[in-house]
């Protein structure tokens, strides 16, 4: 029966290594196919950028990039990529041009320097550079470059909304008007203690009056 048991155990702690290597030798080939991959796509993004930059008129290279910009594993690298992507389709629009104030061809080598330092740094596993001016303009006028090129206007309401505020505040911290009120209410004050002072005043007069006439009607009744 111990033997048996013995058996058992040791058949049951084989087929569970085998289980657990099988499984860690899969998860170890994920890994490094998932890695080969976006090795490969890096690269590709790369060459297909640096064609872009010198070669603009080539309109394949964009649908190639936005394409396999999706074989990126990192979130953050994927969606810079594609971000960049989208403002190099959008550089024909003169709206675009007109609202960021730069030339097509500077913002395209700028986008595409932008895109190979953002590859360059996933590919070594460090930290994604910064935005640059030129395409963080970009990015805050994209939206409204697009609604007008669509046909919509501006967005004017923010600056109407502010500029009441404004002439508001300004009216109601005014000095001249600050000083009438304060003028006026210092006029009332001293309207009110005139009006007690004169009444103290009266009131004073009449007791005195009463007290002189008392000490006649007292002396008189001794002269007699």
């Amino acid at each position: 029966m111990n033997e048996f048991l013995l058996v058992l155990t040791g058949a049951g702690v084989s087929l569970v290594s085998s289980v657990t290597v099988t499984w860690l030798q899969a998860r170890h080939t994920r890994k490094t196919e998932a890695r080969a991959a976006a090795r490969g796509s890096t690269r590709q993004l790369t060459s297909l950028f640096i064609t872009e930059r010198d070669t603009p008129e080539n309109g394949t290279s964009l649908t190639e990039a936005e394409v396999t910009s999706v074989a990126i594993a990192d979130r953050r690298t994927r969606e810079r990529v594609q971000t960049l992507v989208r403002l190099l389709r959008e550089l024909d629009l003169p709206e675009l041009r007109e609202l960021s104030g730069t030339e097509p061809q500077r913002a395209r080598r700028t986008l595409c320097d932008h895109a190979l330092e953002v590859l360059g740094a996933h590919f070594r596993g460090e930290r994604l550079p910064a935005v640059p001016q030129d395409v963080q303009r970009m990015l805050d006028v994209e939206d409204e470059a697009l609604s007008i090129h669509a046909g919509g206007a501006p967005d004017s309401t923010a600056a109407a909304s502010s500029g009441s505020a404004t002439g508001t505040e300004r009216a109601e911290t005014s000095p001249t008007g600050g000083g009438e009120q304060r003028g006026g209410s210092g006029k009332g004050n001293r309207g009110s203690s005139g009006r007690k002072t004169a009444g103290k005043e009266s009131g004073k007069k009449e007791t005195a009056g009463a007290d002189t006439g008392g000490q006649r009607d007292d002396a008189e009744p001794g002269d007699g």
